[in-house]
């Protein structure tokens, strides 16, 4: 009797253990589906929709701060002013670069840019396409102000003054509109490689496209050191505004049009050749 109560108590217990690790096998096999099946959901809005910056290029009343100015009595002042060309980089994290590998996709995100002035005005627009992983570096006075739009006409820019030394940067990350995208044919001047930033045809943010990236100020960084000024480079993160004010992107897109659309040349900023 005592046999057959201990045969029974072993033969219990191999059942249990059998079980725990039958349940614990299908709760780690269940764990791994798990984590494989989440890992490609993305919620939520994507950094980088709609960036903003500002630019500061020249030092007060439109004049270069030349390196270890002697700051005298009555001389300029160039505290906390920019000495030289601004840079912007951004960057595609969209998309796969290479396109030979099984599945991959290159996805070209456009950069929709907007340059204002001190006074807030726009004087040049935009679009860049960027390709995936691409990395694409404007300069400020080269690419982005070298063409502002009352320059068009020099009385205008003389009495106006052209303003741009400083000023505002709207960066807008947005899909492809033109109707041929490789040359833009019967789009916008302002458009290149697909990207037309005017608001015909017009263009949505969506979380399908975004675009990183920072810029770099060449600036007088501090106070005078035995009567001399500290200069420096410093590079900061773009602002990032979301998806952006609906208000605001309307505006951008319908402005552009606008300042590009008398024909006169003016008004239309370059994208950069890497």
């Amino acid at each position: 009797m005592r046999s057959l109560t201990t045969k029974a108590l072993i033969f219990a217990a191999g059942v249990f253990w059998a079980v725990i690790g039958l349940s614990g096998s299908g709760n780690a096999g269940s764990l791994r589906q798990g984590s494989a099946s989440s890992s490609g959901a993305v919620t939520g809005s994507l950094p980088g929709q709609v960036l903003w910056t500002y630019y500061l290029t020249l030092g007060s009343n439109g004049e270069n701060c030349p390196p270890f100015l002697n700051v005298l009595p009555g001389g300029p002042i160039c505290n906390a002013q920019g000495i030289g060309d601004n840079l912007i980089r951004l960057v595609n994290p969209n998309g796969a670069a290479n396109g030979n590998l099984a599945g991959a996709k290159t996805e070209f995100v456009c950069a929709m840019l907007y340059v204002f002035d001190a006074d807030q005005e726009m004087g040049e627009c935009c679009g860049c396409p960027l390709s995936s992983a691409q990395l694409a570096t404007f300069s400020v006075e080269g690419n982005l102000t070298s063409n502002w739009g009352l320059q068009s006409s020099a009385t205008a820019n003389s009495l106006a003054g052209n303003d741009n030394s400083n000023g505002a940067i709207a960066i807008v990350a947005a899909s492809p509109n033109a109707t041929a995208p490789t040359s833009c044919a019967g789009e916008s001047k302002a458009c290149n490689g697909g990207c037309d930033p005017t608001n015909v045809p017009g263009y949505s943010v969506t979380t399908s496209s975004n675009l990183l990236g920072s810029i770099t100020h060449n600036q007088e960084l501090g106070p005078e050191i035995e009567m001399r000024l500290t200069l420096g480079i410093t590079e900061t993160p773009l602002s990032d505004d979301g998806g952006g004010d609906p208000t605001n992107l309307v505006y951008l897109q319908e402005q552009c049009g606008a300042l590009i659309g008398n024909d006169t040349g003016g008004g239309i900023c370059n994208c950069p050749t890497e």
